[in-house]
């Protein structure tokens, strides 16, 4: 029987904190940026500059009718 191959150690994430500019291996999304052409990005922080910023929205609950619910509202 052969060996199996060992696998590499994954890296860890690194992120650029948007509040104090230090890269932390550690990032948190604080925000998500959307564009109309091509994809969009996600804005990270560090874990001591993420309570700064107020939590992601889920993008259907931005819609008027909410989950579940059809185009008037109604359940």
């Amino acid at each position: 029987m052969s060996e199996p191959t060992p696998r590499k150690p994954t890296r860890k994430p690194v992120r650029l904190c948007v509040r104090c500019c230090l890269v932390t291996d550690a990032p948190v999304v604080v925000a998500e940026v959307h564009q109309n052409s091509g994809p969009g990005w996600n804005m990270y922080a560090c874990p001591k500059c993420a309570p700064h910023f107020p939590p992601v929205p889920d993008v259907i609950d931005l819609f008027p009718s909410g989950r579940g619910g059809d185009r008037d509202g109604a359940e």
